[in-house]
């Protein structure tokens, strides 16, 4: 027995044992009936496959003749049920919609009724007709091309949560017909027949039936309502049934062509297929046949034009999508002008002076034209009307606008379209102007409708955005603030150290030891004003922070002992861990610095001041405790941390202690305290022993979200 008989007995076995399988888990629904049928009309094909290999060979078996159209039939019908079922639901109805696609799918029935109607015409055509061998072949071609159709339509409309259950249908299906484009575009193209692929084809129609036997078994939808047809199942279909005619008539005209003895022959076939493909290329990524398809489809098939919740979900999504390119003013031109096939359009919002002035162009270039005033009579009309403003009706019928008079620089571009107000509640933001559509046709009711719709979503959005940047505005005038409150505060200190030597200067200017305590406490605020200068201009170029970089933090502490040295009780130093941090040094010292000279006022001479360097796993400690006039527990809980509160009356400014948790909290720290009236205070600095991901990554934006760090 012939190899090719065998590989087609196998295949229908495969599908016997599938119809039992159908028979055996029998569930009443349309879908088991349709799978029955098909896996029989499957089997006969199969069988009729393997005589004709049997009795013949291979190219006598090329087509299996009616039996062809049979099983193709079968699995169409299965499809076609499938939908039908789902669309027998209302909630496919909400899901998709469209209430007119039962109206589309009972074309879909009749047009594949009629489509099979004629292959059967051309397999009962007589084997001597001239080219009947061809015609078969294309014939079958064609129907791969229609099971291609229709399986990624099935799949394309079925809701994304639901796909799991027809994913091994499609796939099974898919296959099926994938195999036969490929081997009767072979045929039909070159008028040969790959043996070893005709041979193949009884195997992989065997393969899929797992497939099939687990999509009905597990998979496929039980109840109505689970699919859906939608109004893209119409363009899609449409396009890939065009590209399938398009590409049978090519390879009928390179059969033709093909006829042409000698060498001409095949370089004018080969010619003709690459220019006809380049063609079909050319025409598929054309927006202007795209837009005049849809156009075409939904006056005819639907009565609406648009699928609301599909350009809804579409313009919110463009609209909030942030890490896009395009800029947002951008944006905001092309979701509204995607909605109506518009190329572009320029986009006009109020400014802080009343005007209106261009904020964003899509597709028109750079223009500069003038700012519009908010008492002209383009503005005034739009506020007093609402109306969407179409150039070519205005230019018709003056008077439907009551004779307005539009600005020169709108009317003599004639890329301009359509003027759409911007409206938030009945306040007038701005206005688009849309260039003309890819496909020519006027704004019926349905897309103004919709335009005014999306231009007041369009609205608020842009509201929404102008809120954040004066938000933004008036966090750096909040940031600039506190600086200089920091600044006063330095300055404050400086003071007091100068101050301090003038006072002592008249009865100790003769003592070199005073003479030298005084150079260095001088040379001290010199240094103090350098940083507070340096710390003005890293201000302006970086922000609030410098960049941490590595510190050893027992030689910082040392540092901040070394220049506490003026005041008693000179604080002492304990190092338990030595180690080495990524910090903002600078304002690290300051902190401390700060909480030190605090301790040293509240305790008296006697007293002590002590810092403690320690650390585990995760944390760095920095510990200042002294054992002066502490904090009652109202203090604490009520006071401490919030700028301008201080125990030390006049003397004080109550700034230090808030700027120096800020600071700390910047760096991705914590401060804590631990206090108690007439025994003494703790303070418990923790820092990350690493810096925080955004410390080390984005410290530009760790420094724009400083402002919202909540102050416990």
């Amino acid at each position: 027995m012939p190899l090719t008989a065998i590989t087609y007995l196998g295949s229908a076995l495969a599908y016997l044992l599938l119809a039992t399988l159908v028979l055996v888990r029998w569930r009443h629904r349309p879908s088991s009936s349709w799978m029955l049928t098909a896996s029989l009309l499957t089997v006969a094909w199969a069988l009729y496959l393997a005589f004709l290999s049997w009795q013949f060979d291979s190219n006598a078996a090329m087509t299996g003749g009616l039996f062809e159209v049979g099983r193709n039939a079968g699995w169409f019908a299965l499809i076609l049920s499938i939908l039908a079922t789902a669309n027998g639901g209302d909630e496919a109805k909400d899901r998709s919609g469209s209430s007119t696609s039962p109206q589309a799918l009972r074309v879909w029935i009749a047009a594949t009724t009629g489509f099979l109607l004629l292959t059967l015409l051309v397999f009962v055509l007589p084997a001597s007709v001239q080219g009947v061998q061809l015609w078969r072949s294309l014939t079958i071609l064609s129907m791969a091309v229609a099971g291609l159709v229709l399986v990624e339509q099935l799949y394309r409309n079925t809701p994304p949560q639901r796909r799991w259950q027809i994913k091994f249908l499609c796939l099974g299906l898919g296959g099926i017909f994938a195999f036969d484009l490929f081997l009767y575009a072979d045929l039909v193209l070159f008028q040969t027949l790959d043996s070893p692929t005709w041979q193949a084809r009884g195997v992989v129609s065997a393969m899929v039936t797992p497939l099939l036997g687990l999509a009905f078994s597990r998979r496929l939808p039980r109840k109505p309502g689970e699919a859906f047809v939608s109004r893209s199942l119409l363009f899609h279909t449409t396009a890939l049934m065009g590209s399938g005619l398009y590409l049978l008539a090519i390879g009928i005209a390179a059969y033709f062509l093909r006829q042409i003895e000698g060498d001409l022959g095949t370089l004018l076939q080969i010619g003709f297929l690459f220019g006809a493909i380049l063609l079909l290329s050319l025409v598929l990524f054309s927006g202007s046949v795209r837009a005049r398809l849809r156009l075409f489809l939904s006056k005819h098939f639907f009565r609406y034009k648009y699928d609301y919740r599909q350009e809804w979900l579409r313009l919110t999504g463009m609209l909030s999508a942030e890490d896009q390119p395009m800029p947002f003013h951008e944006r905001c031109i092309g979701a509204i002008s995607d909605l109506i096939e518009s190329s572009g359009g320029l986009l006009w919002v109020r400014h802080d002076d009343g005007r209106y002035q261009i904020q964003g162009a899509l597709n028109l270039g750079t223009p500069t034209y003038p700012p519009e005033s908010p008492t002209g009579p383009l503005i005034r009309f739009l506020d007093r009307t609402h109306w969407i403003i179409e150039l070519e009706e205005y230019r018709r019928e003056p008077g439907f606008y009551s004779n307005l008079i539009l600005p020169d620089w709108l009317l003599q571009d004639p890329r301009h379209w359509a003027v759409v107000p911007l409206l938030k509640g009945d306040d007038l933001v701005g206005f688009v102007v849309l260039a003309q559509p890819r496909a020519p046709h006027r704004i019926d009711w349905e897309e103004r409708d919709l335009l005014k719709t999306a231009a007041r979503q369009l609205a608020v959005y842009i509201a929404l955005v102008r809120t954040q940047d004066a938000l933004l505005e008036a966090r750096q005038f909040e940031a600039f603030h506190r600086l200089a409150a920091y600044l006063v505060h330095d300055l404050k200190n400086i003071s007091a150290q100068l101050s301090l030597i003038c006072s002592n200067a008249e009865r100790h200017r003769d003592n070199p030891a005073f003479i030298s305590d005084a150079f260095k406490t001088v040379a001290n605020a010199r240094d103090r004003l350098e940083r507070t200068q340096a710390h003005l201009r890293t201000v302006q170029t970086q922000g609030e922070n410098a960049l941490p970089q590595p510190t050893v933090l027992s030689s910082l502490l040392s540092e901040v002992i070394a220049e506490s040295q003026d005041e008693r009780p000179v604080p002492s130093l304990e190092v338990r861990q030595p180690i080495e941090i990524t910090v903002d040094d600078e304002s690290l010292k300051n902190s401390v610095q700060h909480l030190v000279r605090n301790a040293q006022q509240a305790t008296a001479d006697s007293g002590w001041v002590r810092l403690i360097l320690d650390a585990d796993d995760d944390w760095v400690q920095i510990i200042v405790a002294d054992n002066g006039s502490g904090m009652d527990e109202d203090f604490l809980r009520r006071r401490l941390f919030r700028p301008f509160q201080t125990t030390k009356g006049n003397a004080g400014m109550g700034i230090g202690l808030y700027e120096a948790r800020d600071r700390i909290i910047r760096m991705g720290g914590q401060i804590d305290v631990d206090s108690q009236a007439g025994i003494g205070t703790q303070f418990t600095l923790r820092l990350p022993r690493r810096p925080l991901p955004q410390q080390a990554s984005n410290h530009g934006h760790h420094r724009e979200k400083t402002a919202e760090t909540p102050h416990r």
